[in-house]
């Protein structure tokens, strides 16, 4: 590599620097609150299907699903993110009616 070619790549990782810093990050100094819930979920066929439809049946938006496998649940546990906290607590007291074991974090 050329020392012009060097120094055009440092011109070029500085600008990007001074372009990135120039977009509003909203978030610093801000703690974002996570509306979620995890819930233990039988390892069968429909099973989240199942969730997501009784949520939409109850007009509740799912903002982020997923199965997470880690040593501090047992099994399988399906997280369930929602946009807001009125979303969370309608779900949790439905979900609790058919019987799902819930656990929310703090």
């Amino acid at each position: 590599m050329s020392r012009r070619d060097e120094n055009y790549l440092y011109q070029m990782f500085d600008t990007a620097g001074e372009y990135r810093s120039a977009i509003p990050n909203r978030s610093i100094g801000m703690i974002k609150k996570l509306f979620e819930i995890y819930l233990d979920i039988r390892d069968e066929a429909g099973a989240i299907a199942t969730i997501a439809t009784l949520l939409a049946s109850n007009q509740i938006s799912i903002k982020n699903i997923g199965i997470i496998h880690n040593r501090e649940f047992e099994e399988g546990v399906l997280r369930i993110e929602f946009y807001e906290e009125q979303a969370l607590e309608k779900a949790s007291a439905l979900l609790a009616r058919y019987n799902y074991r819930i656990y929310e974090r703090n």
